[in-house]
């Protein structure tokens, strides 16, 4: 049984990450930290968890505790990592891992020394329907990749965060969006290497909350829409092919695959209307998944499916990608 402590007892931890854990068998929260009181003892109740602390001494110096959850805003995010590791914890943690690559960095060397499991949480790396893909394309039959598209778009007053960090920076859609967007073409071209074009533009809010965003690898292009003021949300990929072209909704239908090869159109669906169930009670497969893989890399039965080394490539697209909003 892996004993997890769960930082940061906010939105993003009562709606999926709470709901996913409690699908897993050999994973269990043993105590929860937040200084919000308030939030500290509904996450309790939520997740039937032993302890509860608004303190991160105490938190830390816990002996019940094998590995963190870290679902805190980003500023605290390699303070926290760093502290957990120093306590000897497995550490997962939201996105982004730190805010610079000099963050991710020094985590790096850390983990090394201790030998522990740093995982930074990008949930959607782990959709059934994005795992498919890749099948898909290992298998060669859909040719070289020409060209991929990608849209993530949702709208952030329906998300109702009890945090305002997003609001309140300039490049706060890129800090919140962009990683999602990165961590699914990852997997399929590798990492980014240059930013071609940037286009943005404010609609609802003071700061930034809708872009257009050409991205490059050494091969392939990447044209990427990010939003908050979108009225359905929607993560699509579409990875066009020489043979063919590969689609799907990551977050609105996570188990569908459409498939065009070589003229003959196909529709995959791993699991029928039960999906939209889960939906509705906010069970996405993808944060299961992701515990899942968590808790089999702290047993060595798996090799990470995301790196240190992966998210320093997605901070520093972020970094080219906000210096380019300057400069328009």
């Amino acid at each position: 049984m892996l004993r997890l402590g769960v930082i940061g007892c906010g939105r993003v931890t009562s709606m999926f990450h709470l709901r996913a854990i409690e699908q897993l068998p050999d994973v269990s929260v043993t105590a929860v930290l937040d200084i919000d009181e308030a939030r500290m003892r509904e996450a309790q109740t939520a997740s039937g968890a032993e302890k509860a602390y608004n303190n991160s001494e105490e938190f830390f110096h816990d002996p019940d505790i094998d590995a963190v959850a870290i679902n805190t805003p980003p500023r605290v995010h390699e303070e926290l990592t760093l502290m957990a590791l120093e306590h000897d914890m497995h550490v997962i943690c939201e996105k982004p891992l730190t805010e610079t690559p000099k963050g991710c960095l020094t985590i790096k060397d850390a983990q090394k020394s201790t030998g522990l499991v740093v995982l930074p949480a990008h949930n959607y790396r782990f959709t059934p329907s994005l795992n498919l893909m890749e099948e898909y394309l290992s298998q060669g039959s859909m040719g070289d990749i020409t060209d991929i598209r990608v849209a993530f778009e949702n709208n952030l007053r329906l998300y109702r965060s009890e945090t305002n960090f997003r609001q309140t920076k300039e490049n706060g859609v890129v800090e919140d969006v962009l990683p999602h967007i990165l961590s699914v073409v990852q997997p399929i071209v590798g990492h980014i290497n240059a930013v071609e074009s940037v286009d943005w533009w404010c609609k609802d809010y003071d700061v930034c909350d809708n872009m257009k965003v050409c991205l490059g690898t050494s091969n392939v292009s990447v044209d990427a829409n990010l939003s908050w003021t979108s009225l359905r949300p929607r993560f699509v990929v579409s990875v066009e092919c020489e043979n063919g072209r590969l689609c799907s909704d990551l977050m609105m239908n996570p188990y569908k695959l459409e498939v065009s090869l070589n003229g003959h159109q196909e529709t995959i669906r791993e699991k029928g209307i039960g999906w939209y169930i889960d939906l509705i009670k906010f069970k996405h497969p993808s944060f299961k998944n992701q515990y899942h893989h968590f808790h089999q890399l702290v047993n060595g039965k798996e090799s990470p499916k995301i790196t240190i080394d992966d998210e320093i490539n997605i901070l520093e697209t972020m970094k080219l990608v906000s210096d380019s909003m300057g400069s328009d």
